[in-house]
């Protein structure tokens, strides 16, 4: 039966796709594009719809799974209780074979077969004492009283033991017969139908009102899950609608930040007496010239440097070499060549500082930039008509109205709440419940006469046994 629930979940699916397509003009082959193009916490909620559907149908195949099962556990107790009413029918037929053997086995027919066997055996015994003592009439003929005497006690007592059995076979008859219209009136009842088809019936009755009472809970528990996601969606936009922290204030607050940005990218711009590019460009300019000059003074250190070792070698000409050392190393200012060097090493570590807090600002403002960039970006679809919020919280108001709706035809059907037909059906089973149950205490009661019955024959036949 589960298959067949399981096949409907799948044309109910197949069916609202064809009503979204149909009624909404949705196309179906544009899903996988239009899925790939949303952003990624659209995507999961959207690939979380299928997941809970599937969910759905797993639990509802589940669910009947177990009804399958619990309805093979009651087929199996009612098939158990058939083969006890069988062991009771067998049991009341050995009952019967027992009383049959002894209204059979009259005591009455061994009294008499006894009384004839102790004649033939006292006729031998006279016989032969009448050819051993022919003079002794009068002894023999006391001895036969004497034994008659004794015979006849037994011949009474045995009388009496029967006479103490016969109520016992009556009682057994009486009870045998309160077992018959016991068993025929739980057999069949006043329509005179048999039990194991009312238990059918039972049967058939309960799986259908399980199935049912299944179904309105699978729904009331399909209910409950839109709810809380209906609640969760509204608790979730409420944040984006509050005018503080909402979508409209960060666009805001963006756009202020956008403004402010822009203000200061301008003010470093065109800052100073010339614009930021032109700086740049005359700072290049000093260091490629500053570069120049250093390889200059390279060289002409590499010169004097040749030159020296040529004055030294011509000492003659030091004191000429000197002067003109001393002449290059001193301007018009007086400053030696190592303070001018040291000059220079300055300026170029400051120029170098300040091109690198000029190159970090300036990565600084691309990544504003791409964050700005990547803002808008992420707003774009928060816009769209179709996949945007508007939409999508006029679409959570479409399904709130419609599920609304649903609950109230679910309701109203019949004109019984729900609640109402929830009650009836528990009380159904209730009563079903307790039927089973008063029939497996009538059984059990039955179990218990049988046990008394068969302590009534093992009394009888000890009893027999003592008198045989």
């Amino acid at each position: 039966m589960w298959l067949f629930f399981l096949v409907a979940w799948f044309v109910l699916l197949a069916a609202i796709a064809l009503l979204a397509q149909q009624a909404f003009g949705y196309d179906l082959t544009h899903l996988p594009a239009l899925f790939a193009g949303l952003p990624v916490p659209q995507r999961i909620a959207t690939g979380a719809l299928p997941a809970v559907a599937l969910a759905l149908i797993g639990a509802t195949a589940w669910r009947l799974s177990r009804q399958d099962r619990r309805l093979g556990t009651l087929r199996d107790r009612l098939k158990k209780t058939r083969e006890d009413v069988v062991a009771a029918h067998a049991l009341q037929n050995h009952l019967d074979a027992t009383v049959q053997h002894l209204i059979e086995s009259d005591p009455r027919e061994a009294v008499s077969a006894l009384h004839d066997k102790l004649g033939e055996t006292e006729q031998r015994a006279r016989l032969q004492q009448g050819r051993n003592e022919s003079t002794d009439m009068h002894d023999q003929l006391a001895e036969i009283r004497r034994r008659q005497q004794g015979l006849r006690e037994m011949v009474g007592k045995v009388a009496e033991q029967r006479r103490a059995i016969e109520p016992v076979f009556t009682e057994i008859r009486d009870r045998q017969n309160q077992l018959e219209r016991s068993l025929h009136d739980l057999e069949t009842d006043d329509r005179k139908n048999n039990l194991a088809d009312r238990l059918k019936d039972i049967a058939r009755d309960v799986s259908t009102l399980l199935s049912r009472v299944n179904t309105v809970q699978d729904i009331f528990a399909t209910l409950n899950q839109y709810k809380e996601d209906l609640a969760k969606s509204h608790a979730e936009l409420v944040p984006l609608r509050s005018t503080d922290a909402g979508i409209n204030a960060v666009i805001s607050e963006l756009g202020l930040s956008h403004d402010r940005l822009a203000k200061s990218i301008d003010e470093l711009e065109t800052g100073g007496e010339a614009p930021l590019g032109t700086r740049v460009e005359a700072l290049s300019k000093n260091k490629i010239e500053i570069e120049q000059r250093l390889a200059r003074i390279d060289d002409s250190f590499n010169i004097l440097k040749a030159i020296r070792l040529d004055f030294e070698e011509l000492g003659q000409r030091q004191t000429q070499l000197e002067r003109s050392l001393a002449d290059v190393e001193t301007d018009a200012d007086g400053k030696t060549l190592a303070d001018r060097q040291n000059a220079l090493n300055d300026f170029v570590i400051q120029s170098r500082q300040r091109l690198g807090a000029l190159q970090e600002t300036l990565a600084t403002l691309n990544a504003f930039k791409t964050e700005l960039s990547k803002s808008q970006a992420d707003l774009v679809p928060l816009k769209a008509p179709v996949f945007g919020i508007e939409a999508l919280i006029a679409e959570v108001s479409t399904t709130r109205d419609l599920l609304a709706r649903t609950v109230g035809e679910i309701e109203a059907n019949g004109g019984v709440p729900l609640v109402s037909r929830v009650d009836a059906l528990t009380k159904s089973k209730r009563e079903v419940e307790d039927r089973l149950a008063r029939i497996f205490d009538n059984f059990n009661a039955l179990d218990a006469l049988r046990k008394d019955i068969g302590g009534i024959f093992s009394t009888i036949r000890n009893s027999l046994n003592r008198i045989g």
